[in-house]
């Protein structure tokens, strides 16, 4: 599986440095006031969706009478929706089984005739998937950053952002070939009104490295769950199996399985939210809850929460069930 992997991670380099030269290079001229825009961002990360928010809400703002498209994975869709975006879903995998799928999407796309492509896939590295997206989009304006091979797939790029600008701000810095452009502001996430409740939320899932050992999960909560009513959330059956797990030892309570629009309204009334660095975690940021993150990679500049109060923590190993309490102490005396 590995070594597929790896075969298909070099096809792709290789397409990417070679088809380039097929293409023309194209500039053209940006739109002042563009009709339709599509945005691409088709991985499968919840996350992603709400580091876009910032994106999204100004090109709504910028151009209030243009028709906004979002092509995204209909895996996390229902955030975007549920935001009042008009979202054309895709799902990724099924296309790689039949390519007619993505062919059908093609021709959907260049009937609805943009004007304006913006592949916000990766701002620091190559995505060959939007790019081939972006450019048969039909699109006669394509954007993206100059990071990695674009060269030749869009008419216009950015330069690529620092690496220590948060991430939903890299992403909004795509919109800066217009002139006037929107102040960034951190992701934010509307939410039918939810009056606070004395509890805390605690998420157990993370993907990959980015994981918090289970044993200092156990030590964490038996000490939180002495001071606030504390939920646990979970996001798979994996996760889910942990957290049941948790409920059994310790005085919590298991959150059921939720929708989409139904987590971000749960989220929306704690008091706070601790988790490692996951989806759920960029959700309780961007509706303004103060979060405990406990970050394994050290990239807390790119991806920490933004809202008031909030800490990220990081330690390569999982931050001590100590530190951790201290931090949550903190916030629930501020909050």
């Amino acid at each position: 599986m590995a070594f597929l992997k790896n075969l298909e991670k070099k096809g792709r380099r290789r397409a990417a440095a070679v088809v380039p030269y097929f293409l023309r290079d194209e500039k053209g001229i940006i739109p002042s006031d563009p009709s339709r825009i599509l945005v691409i961002r088709t991985d499968n990360r919840l996350g992603n969706l709400v580091l876009l928010e910032p994106l999204l809400r100004s090109i709504k703002e910028r151009f209030s009478s243009a028709e906004l498209d979002i092509l995204a994975s209909d895996r996390f869709s229902e955030l975007l929706e549920c935001q009042g975006y008009n979202v054309i879903k895709v799902n990724k995998k099924r296309q790689i089984r039949n390519p007619a799928d993505f062919f059908t999407l093609i021709r959907k796309l260049r009937d609805r005739s943009y004007e304006v492509a913006i592949d916000a896939a990766h701002p620091h590295s190559f995505s060959l998937s939007g790019a081939v997206t972006t450019f048969l989009s039909g699109a006669g304006c394509r954007i993206s950053t100059d990071a990695g091979n674009s060269s030749g797939w869009y008419t216009h790029t950015v330069p690529e952002p620092p690496f220590d600008w948060h991430e939903s701000r890299a992403l909004h810095f795509m919109g800066s070939v217009w002139e006037s452009w929107p102040a960034w502001s951190p992701p934010e996430l509307q939410t039918p009104h939810a009056d606070k409740r004395d509890a805390a939320g605690l998420h157990v899932g993370a993907s990959g490295s980015k994981k918090y050992p289970l044993e200092y999960f156990e030590k964490l909560i038996d000490r939180i769950c002495r001071m606030v009513i504390l939920e646990i959330y979970w996001g798979n059956a994996d996760e889910r199996e942990t957290a049941e797990y948790l409920g059994r030892r310790y005085p919590v309570a298991v959150v059921p399985e939720l929708s989409i629009a139904g987590l971000i309204k749960r989220i929306a009334s704690l008091r706070l939210f601790i988790t490692p660095d996951n989806g759920p975690m960029h959700i309780a940021s961007a509706v303004s809850v103060p979060v405990i993150a406990l970050f394994r990679i050290d990239n807390r500049d790119r991806f920490k929460p933004l809202s008031k109060g909030s800490e990220a923590l990081y330690v390569r190993e999982g931050s001590d069930p100590e530190e951790a309490v201290a931090a949550v102490m903190r916030a629930l005396d501020r909050y």
